[in-house]
């Protein structure tokens, strides 16, 4: 996919792969690169490095994630990339609580 002159949004882009993905979205020309991570501080570092949006988000609360969007378009315009980067691990196995399961499926 060409990336230039689009709008991307990467989830768990304050750090790691999600910021590797944000930062190569904007190498390649991206029009707007609007970032998205429970990481506050992190997340407002990556976009101010990266120069796009950023915002505080939980990926697994539906209206949160309704209202991003909503912003991203009336800032930016129709969002043509949207990079679900997000995740989480607990470390736990198949014995994982019902709860742990919820907040990983909620995420992931």
């Amino acid at each position: 996919m060409d990336i230039r002159d689009k709008v991307v949004v990467v989830t768990g882009g304050a750090s790691g792969i999600g910021k590797a993905l944000a930062a190569r979205f904007v190498a390649e020309g991206a029009a707007h690169v609007a970032i998205a991570d429970v990481n506050a501080e992190g997340v407002v570092a990556a976009a101010a490095e990266l120069g796009g949006i950023g915002e505080v988000l939980d990926v697994s609360d539906p209206g949160e994630l309704e209202k991003f969007i909503d912003h991203v378009e009336a800032k930016a315009g129709p969002i043509d990339l949207f990079c679900s980067n997000a995740g989480i691990g607990t470390g736990m196995g198949i014995d994982a609580s019902d709860e742990a399961w919820a907040t990983i499926w909620g995420v992931n």
